[in-house]
């Protein structure tokens, strides 16, 4: 286990950022047709680019351009029965989240998730 708490390090303003949540769960209205209520939070985190050995291990074996991994104190999902996958948004980017690991032991209550930009999803 780590001996190193990196918690200053990244609560501290030079490094995190304010990043945008929208997390979404699936419903069904009185009539029985399916809705979907979204939240929107605001959270502090460092956003840093995904590495080429973290491309290899995400779901489905995918190569992903813009891809960005996530350090921050916020319990971001990457879907979780009725709830979707979170999508952020980072320096007007809008991503999804695609696996969240479990980093407390650099730092009390620290996740770090791994994301994908949208935009080259949807792009043909």
């Amino acid at each position: 286990m780590p001996m190193l708490d990196v918690a200053d390090l990244l609560d501290d303003p030079d490094f995190c950022q304010t990043i945008i949540v929208t997390r979404m769960q699936d419903g069904t209205d009185g009539r029985g047709e399916a809705t979907v209520e979204k939240t929107t939070f605001e959270f502090h985190g460092v956003a840093v680019p995904i590495t080429s050995q973290e491309l290899l291990r995400l779901p489905d074996a995918e190569r992903l351009s813009g891809g960005i991994s996530l350090y921050s104190r916020f319990n971001l999902l990457a879907g979780d029965g009725a709830l979707s996958a979170d999508e952020i948004i980072v320096n007007n980017k809008t991503y999804t989240v695609v696996s969240v690991d479990d980093w407390g032991a650099f730092g009390a209550g620290f996740s770090v998730a791994r994301c994908a930009l949208l935009a080259l999803q949807n792009e043909d």
